[in-house]
């Protein structure tokens, strides 16, 4: 065949081709843009921002909805949400590029770079910081929403460096956004920066992440939104204020789709770590007793047949939510954030990742609790066991029937001093998840408001059979023995 004619016919399959693929990728943005309309209104959340990342190249983002209800302001793609504990991956990545160039050693004790941070009983290591089985302590109650300003991160690290740790480091799991403080503080020591400023020249302009920075609370920030939570009865309050001082580099940035986008894409470039480094920060955790669980070194992991499927990571802070994952085999990427603080939210990352590889819209759950409310609000308790009865029997896949979600209805009902009916309406749940911990344990926790204390043992004995782990109801539980 000449060659002229085979480039023809190469040129005419390329042009029927092409035309195919950006009508596709339309198709999956339109059903993408639809997910995410119907995703606000079932929600019902003040507004949602998500993108997609195929192949390294961005295909598609959406902002919907109000980034500040009060003065009808609309979320638009340069809107900053905070991105709380999505943060933590930012401050990995800065930990594993020094790791690259040789200046830390991940295992070794911590004390050789912050030698002025108090001795502990155990040594631990940079490693066990970023997989967080150090052993230092969570929030104390308020700490989480801190008011307070620290100035330096050697003032953060004040809150809990005289605190003892919380087992031998390596043998147990506890998430703790405190313990990133000390990573920031070895990157300041090492590098002779404010933490802000290298997080900013090693990791943000590399990534192109124009828009991230540091949320800092009594500065004028353009473009930062607005967080929110709902009430007992589901209507949207101001969430508190929070100084994030506390936490920056395991809660305190603030950025928008196109940059977490732009940072997975740093990610599967190797622009930020190369190849080898990124497969060591994935790799699942080993505990010296052998178990293992799903963080590595500053990402979650989802793991399928001992493959990994996902990294990434989640957050929740005041008033605010989101998610950013990444399926290294798919090179693809999702994000989502939104501006409130919820349990209910599900998984619409996962979700946008399903719909780019299946084209099928997801069914996006109703949240139960807040269905319910209504129901009590207008009609009374017996009319919502039977709502409830309804939605189980026949409706149960259009509703979020996870243990957190199902027993909210009873704490607001706490809250709002309706003591007897929270108890009707867990005596009903008891019924329908009788192998439930939380039902168990939260109906405990009405019957002790009742001060009915012999049935609020019993039931606080019936949870610790599902879960003998959880310190507050055994404690409850040797108490109440006592008396």
């Amino acid at each position: 065949m000449p060659i002229v004619k085979k480039i023809k016919i190469f040129l005419s399959i390329l042009f029927v081709f092409a035309p195919f693929q950006i009508n596709a990728q339309q198709t999956i943005n339109k059903v993408l843009d639809e997910y995410l309309s119907n995703y606000i209104k079932i929600k019902q959340i003040p507004s949602v921002s998500a993108g997609l990342l195929v192949n390294n190249e961005i295909k598609w983002t959406n902002s919907i909805g109000y980034s500040d209800i009060e003065n009808n302001v609309s979320v638009s793609d340069k809107s900053l949400f905070r991105i709380a504990s999505i943060s933590k991956p930012i401050t990995a990545i800065a930990i594993m590029q020094l790791w690259e160039k040789g200046i830390l050693n991940l295992d070794i004790d911590i004390r050789k770079y912050l030698p002025y941070f108090p001795e502990k009983k155990y040594k631990f290591t940079i490693r066990q910081l970023l997989n967080h089985t150090a052993g230092i302590r969570n929030y104390k109650e308020g700490e989480f929403d801190s008011k307070k300003l620290y100035l330096t991160t050697k003032d953060a690290l004040k809150v809990f460096e005289y605190d003892s740790l919380m087992f031998e480091p390596g043998t147990k799991y506890l998430y703790t956004s405190l313990g990133y403080n000390i990573l920031a503080a070895i990157i300041e020591e090492v590098t002779k920066k404010p933490f802000d400023n290298y997080i900013a020249e090693s990791v943000l302009k590399t990534a192109g992440m124009l828009a991230t920075r540091t949320d800092k609370q009594r500065e004028i920030i353009p473009f930062r939104m607005r967080g929110y939570e709902k009430n007992v009865e589901y209507n949207f309050i101001n969430a508190p204020l929070a100084d994030l001082s506390i936490k920056i580099a395991g809660g305190g940035f603030l950025s928008n789709s196109k940059d977490l986008l732009l940072f997975t894409k740093a990610l599967l470039d190797n622009k930020l770590v190369d190849e080898t480094t990124l497969r060591i920060m994935t790799k699942r955790t080993r505990l010296k007793n052998g178990n293992y669980i799903n963080y590595g070194l500053g990402f979650s992991l989802e793991v399928e047949n001992d493959t990994l499927k996902y990294f990434g990571h989640a957050g929740a802070g005041t008033g605010f939510s989101g998610s950013m994952i990444i399926s290294p085999d798919k090179k693809i990427a999702a994000v989502y954030l939104t501006n409130i603080r919820d349990i209910n939210l599900g998984e619409p990352a996962k979700d946008i990742l399903n719909i780019y590889s299946t084209g099928i819209q997801p069914v996006i759950t109703q949240t139960i609790s807040q269905e319910l409310m209504r129901t009590y609000k207008s009609s009374g308790m017996d009319s919502t066991i039977s709502k409830l009865a309804f939605i189980y029997k026949y409706q149960k896949e259009l509703y979020n029937f996870g243990e957190d979600g199902i027993v909210i209805l009873a704490k607001n009902l706490l809250e709002l001093n309706k003591v007897a009916d929270a108890i009707i309406y867990l005596k009903e749940l008891v019924k329908l998840f009788p192998k439930s911990f939380k039902v168990m344990s939260v109906l405990g926790d009405a019957y002790l408001t009742d001060k009915n204390e012999g049935m609020a043992l019993r039931y606080y004995r019936n949870a610790a059979q599902i879960n003998n782990s959880d310190q507050r109801i055994n404690e409850l539980i040797k108490k109440l023995s006592k008396k």
